[in-house]
C-alpha cells in the first residue's frame, strides 16, 4: 500500500506518496502527478494499482509551496510552470534513490490537474519513456507565463503518449481533444487517444461517485498498463 514519505523539494522535506511492489526488481518508475484534491485516497488507490502491476509509483506534493489552509483553487492558483518542473526533477531523484527502480524505465502519469503536469513533464524533460494524460485540463494556458504553454512543447515529446477523455467534459472539451491530437499528428509524436461516450471529467475518481464511470475507469486502466507494459518491460 502506498505509504507517506519526505522528500526534498525546492530545498525543504516535503511530503510524498509512494507505493512499491512486493520482492523482485529492479521495477520501472512511474512519476505519478496527482489531480486538483491532492494526496488523497483516489491518489493512493492510483498507487496502489501501479505497484500492484509491478511499478515503483512515487506522487510528490505539488502544492507544498502553498499555505496549508487556503482553498484548492487557490493553491492552483499559485502553481507555476517552473516551479513544476523542479518539483518533477525532485520527483525523479528521488526515484532514482530506490534500489528497487530501474532509473532507465520511468514514465510520467497524471489526472485531471496532474494530466496537464504529467504532459508538460514529458515535453519539458527528458526523463521519461510513457507519458498518460487523464483528463487534463488548460493544456492550451500557461502557468505563472503566457508561454511556452504544454501545448507549445508538443513538439519536444520524445516518447509515447497514451491519452484518456470524457466526450462530456468541458475542459478538455472534446474540440480542445481534437486540437492537442492533431497537433501531435502533424508533429509525428507517437500518441493513442481514448474517448468514453456518457463519461465526463475524472471519471476514473471513484471519491466522486457522480463522476465516477467503473466501465470507463476500468478499460483506461487496462490500456494504461498494456502501454506502460509494452514500452517498460
Amino acid at each position: 500500500m502506498a505509504q507517506q514519505i519526505n522528500i526534498s523539494m525546492s530545498g525543504k522535506e516535503t511530503e510524498a506518496l509512494v507505493a512499491v511492489p512486493g520482492q523482485g526488481g529492479p521495477f520501472p518508475g512511474v512519476l505519478v502527478c496527482y489531480h486538483g484534491p491532492g494526496l488523497d485516497a483516489f491518489t493512493e488507490n492510483v498507487l496502489d494499482r501501479l505497484a500492484e502491476a509491478g511499478y515503483v509509483a512515487l506522487a510528490p506534493h505539488f502544492f507544498h509551496r502553498a499555505p496549508s489552509d487556503i482553498p484548492i483553487p487557490e493553491k492552483v492558483a499559485m502553481l507555476n510552470d517552473p516551479e513544476i518542473l523542479d518539483d518533477i526533477n525532485a520527483g525523479v531523484t528521488e526515484l532514482q534513490t530506490y534500489s528497487q527502480v530501474d532509473v532507465r524505465r520511468l514514465a510520467i502519469l497524471g489526472h485531471c490537474l496532474g494530466g496537464r503536469i504529467s504532459l508538460l513533464g514529458a515535453a519539458a524533460t527528458d526523463h521519461f519513456s510513457a507519458c498518460a494524460v487523464f483528463y487534463g485540463g488548460n493544456i492550451m494556458a500557461g502557468r505563472g507565463r503566457e508561454a511556452p504553454t504544454p501545448f507549445d512543447l508538443i513538439g519536444d515529446i520524445n516518447c509515447p503518449v497514451i491519452g484518456f477523455f470524457g466526450n462530456d467534459d468541458d475542459n478538455p472539451s472534446p474540440e480542445d481533444v481534437d486540437k492537442i491530437d492533431a497537433e501531435m499528428d502533424r508533429l509525428d509524436i507517437e500518441h493513442t487517444f481514448h474517448r468514453y461516450e456518457g463519461a465526463g471529467h475524472a471519471f476514473q475518481n471513484f471519491v466522486a461517485e457522480e463522476r465516477y464511470r467503473p466501465k470507463a475507469s476500468e478499460d483506461a486502466q487496462e490500456k494504461l498498463i498494456d502501454l506502460f507494459d509494452s514500452v517498460l518491460k
